[in-house]
């Protein structure tokens, strides 16, 4: 009697109430399509949301893919815009926190901290510490909040991800996400009447326009910075594949986020995913290693050769502060930052106050509407002072240790691609944008936690065994 009874509350793996839920909601669909005139495409929307709500809400490893489809709608994905921005993103990472907590005290989840988790709570506690002297303290109130949530990510993931198979679908629906992003990208920029998402005329004289496109991301580099990583993530795990069969569908899987980095014209994505493809080749196989070591040399030969649509001239103008505001406003920045962070060493102005020191420090040559720090290394230390020098240090060590772990036992293909990524954005990237709250960071560092919890619990297996 027991069993039938157990059986009748479950429909092969989904508890009852899960599928009472969805007919709720496909009932009250149908009835609203039918009666008053409603949008259909919101009602959609709203039967959608709620199924994968009450999914999340059973299971918090739901929210892990439901988050992943939703961080690249940064302009599409927003629910509200006044008074603060409420995006889809948001609301599913809200959803699995909420779900993960309740799963811990149900016993039904696990709890596991690592050496990154150390410094990522450093730097929120270096943001508290920032907070009674900051010349904003709305702002950094705000940014520890952010903070918070960028941590709660990492620590969700790192925790929903325990087996191979589900941290390999995470990290293929990543890259499932990015090629749709790459492909809105390549419609903005070779359709000139399609002006979906995102899209930036840049003006750069003598009626030189160039056409700046972000898909669905608020600022073309930002989207540029995910299209390098998922680049990374597509072309690691062509690179460790067993079958050529694999291997071909993974660089075919890259070749259309390439393309859409190549049209955002960022220079800081290109250089961040070529920093990215020489860590793939030193942490490949070894046989593998010379081969690719090889075949970059030889591309990056060709394209220089056939410089695409002026490709060594944008790379080239990286240097030029003279004719080019955008770089000169970096290079000044930069010196800016410094001064801030050495008459602010104690405590910083504040996280996310930076904006209100700079104005005094802002050299001549810049552009006088660029606030908003841009070199992420210097900005912390500026913001929140020693503290936050401290914990850039025990973040960066945290995250070294958990690569350092595994030097000896050969690179998996998530640990490869994730230590490719984290080097393309922390130690290329981050030092032309502010990538603090940037949540693909955060989640390629789920991602190596992840990767390297696996790896050794494999090598453990193996030694037991």
């Amino acid at each position: 009697m027991t069993e039938i009874a157990q059986q009748s509350r479950t429909i092969g793996t989904i508890p009852a109430r899960a599928w009472l839920v969805v007919a709720i909601a496909a009932g009250t669909a149908a009835g609203l399509l039918v009666g008053a005139e409603v949008d259909p495409v919101r009602v959609v929307a709203a039967v959608f949301g709620g199924v994968a709500a009450a999914l999340v809400l059973w299971r918090f490893e739901w929210g892990i893919p439901l988050i992943v489809a939703a961080m690249p709608l940064q302009v599409a994905g927003r629910v509200l815009t006044s008074p603060v921005v409420v995006t889809l993103f948001q609301i599913a990472l809200v959803l699995t926190i909420v779900s993960y907590g309740l799963s811990l005290l149900r016993g039904r989840a696990a709890f596991r901290l690592s050496a990154v988790d150390a410094g990522i709570l450093s730097l929120l506690a270096a943001a508290v510490i920032s907070l009674p002297n900051s010349l904003n303290m709305g702002a950094t109130a705000m940014g520890i909040v952010r903070l918070s949530f960028m941590w709660l990510l990492v620590v969700v993931v790192a925790n929903g991800l325990t087996t191979w198979r589900a941290a390999h679908r995470a990290a293929a629906l990543l890259v499932a996400t990015g090629v749709a992003t790459g492909g809105l990208a390549l419609a903005q920029y070779l359709l000139p009447g399609f002006e979906v998402g995102n899209i930036l005329m840049i003006n750069q004289g003598g009626g030189r326009f160039l056409r700046r496109v972000g898909a669905f991301f608020f600022d073309p580099n930002y989207m540029a910075t995910f299209l390098s990583i998922v680049v990374l993530i597509a072309l690691g795990a062509a690179i460790h594949a067993r079958r050529p069969r694999a291997a071909l569908a993974w660089l075919a899987a890259s070749a259309v986020p390439a393309a859409g980095l190549f049209v955002s014209f960022s220079r800081t994505g290109w250089v961040g995913a070529a920093a990215g493809v020489v860590v793939l080749a030193l942490t490949a196989p070894a046989r593998r290693r010379l081969p690719l070591m090889g075949a970059l040399i030889a591309l990056g030969l060709v394209v220089a050769a056939l410089n695409p649509e002026g490709l060594t001239t944008r790379v080239a103008s990286i240097a030029d502060t003279q004719r080019d505001m955008s770089v000169a406003t970096r290079y000044h920045m930069f010196t800016s930052a410094i001064e801030i962070a050495r008459d602010n060493w104690v405590f910083g102005t504040g996280l996310g106050a930076f904006d209100e020191a700079y104005p005094a420090y802002r050299q001549i040559g810049s552009r006088a509407d660029i606030t908003k720090p841009h070199q992420l290394p210097i900005a912390l230390v500026a913001e929140m002072g020693i503290a936050g020098l401290i914990a850039e240090v025990v973040l960066i060590v945290g995250l070294v240790a958990t690569f350092w772990r595994r030097r000896s036992g050969g690179w998996t293909a998530m640990e490869s691609y994730a230590a490719a990524a984290l080097v393309s954005v922390v130690a290329v990237q981050s030092w032309f944008q502010y990538y603090l709250y940037f949540e693909y960071l955060w989640f390629m560092v789920a991602l190596a936690v992840v990767g390297n919890r696996l790896a050794r619990a494999d090598e453990e297996a193996r030694d037991d065994g």
